[in-house]
């Protein structure tokens, strides 16, 4: 847990080589005063041979979000050769505001990994009542039955983000 000594923390995300995301938090954390990261990841259902089994996935490929004092200078503090970019706004700051750090405060509240929730029927637009995605909402893209999940479209950093969720509580908007 970072110590915090008072200063406001901030939160932002760096770009790094797909594969490498563990490496990365690790060496941010090593190497960065009072800096946390992660790495998202989500549970996922798999069935092979009629077995079912719950395995981990990286959720967001090749991105590492972090927490830092927010007055912290991070342009040279991460470099590394996984490391492809800090990812900033328009005028170079390297914080993330609004949706953007309400998303990532919620995936620290987590510690990164996204168990499995439920979803309905492709198509419907669903808001998620209850596990870790509480709140958030999206479309349903495809439904696997055999494996108890269904692919979901949600909003995240002015993208859409596909993500594989197990069949328990969601609700659809009406």
């Amino acid at each position: 847990m970072p110590k915090t000594n008072g200063a406001k923390r901030a939160y932002g995300c760096v770009f790094c080589v797909t594969g490498k995301e563990q490496v990365v938090a690790q060496h941010m954390e090593q190497t960065g005063d009072d800096i946390r990261a992660i790495v998202a990841r989500q549970s996922k259902r798999k069935t092979v041979q009629g077995k079912t089994n719950v395995e981990e996935a990286v959720l967001f490929p090749g991105y590492v979000f972090f927490d830092a004092p927010e007055d912290t200078e991070i342009t040279q503090k991460f470099s590394n050769r996984n490391v492809l970019s800090i990812l900033t706004s328009e005028t170079g700051d390297w914080r993330l505001y609004g949706g953007d750090a309400e998303v990532v405060q919620w995936l620290f509240s987590y510690n990164g990994l996204l168990t499995l929730s439920e979803a309905y029927q492709e198509g419907d637009r669903i808001r998620i009542i209850a596990g870790p995605l509480k709140g958030l909402e999206g479309q349903i893209i495809r439904i696997v039955k055999r494996d108890r999940s269904a692919q979901v479209a949600i909003p995240f950093c002015n993208r859409v983000s596909k993500v594989w969720l197990g069949f328990e509580i969601v609700e659809k908007n009406q």
